[in-house]
């Protein structure tokens, strides 16, 4: 997925000469045999191509998700190379994926609901980064009852 969006907070990004550059994003949705999980892999740059520091990055997290990751932001997003290209990518640390999927996942399994698992994790760690699901997507997933009582 590639997305362009301008970075409108001149203090958002520690050396942005204008406050409405825009801002490029390429996202890759792999998975972790180690941690047996999506990982969201996902760089950015300007439209010059320089790319964003992880300084720069990290100012561009909305500042409701950076209260919550305030704890160990560098351990959240970090930067490693990305399998498969071999280049540089920043990477949601996969490391709490499965705690926090697997509280939803046991509600919605309560509840007698389908959940598409990579829409339900994508629609979560997505907008740390600036990627966003539109509503349409949960329409993939439609609620089905398995309550097996009422047979």
């Amino acid at each position: 997925l590639s997305f362009q969006e301008p970075l409108e907070d001149e203090g958002a990004a520690a050396g942005v000469g204008s406050a409405a550059e825009v801002v490029r994003y390429e996202y890759h949705v792999l998975y972790s045999s180690s941690y047996q999980v999506p990982v969201l892999y996902f760089r950015a740059c300007f439209l010059d191509g320089r790319p964003l520091t992880l300084d720069e990055i990290w100012g561009s997290v909305h500042a409701s998700y950076q209260a919550r990751l305030q704890e160990g932001p560098w351990d959240t997003i970090t930067q490693q190379e990305h399998p498969i290209l071999g280049q540089p990518f920043f990477v949601l640390h996969p490391c709490r994926t499965n705690e926090f999927i697997s509280a939803v996942l046991r509600d919605s399994q309560k509840h007698h609901r389908h959940t598409n698992y990579i829409i339900l994790w994508l629609s979560t760690v997505g907008p740390v980064v600036g990627l966003n699901l539109p509503l349409s997507y949960a329409k993939l997933a439609p609620e089905q009852s398995t309550d097996t009582d009422a047979v």
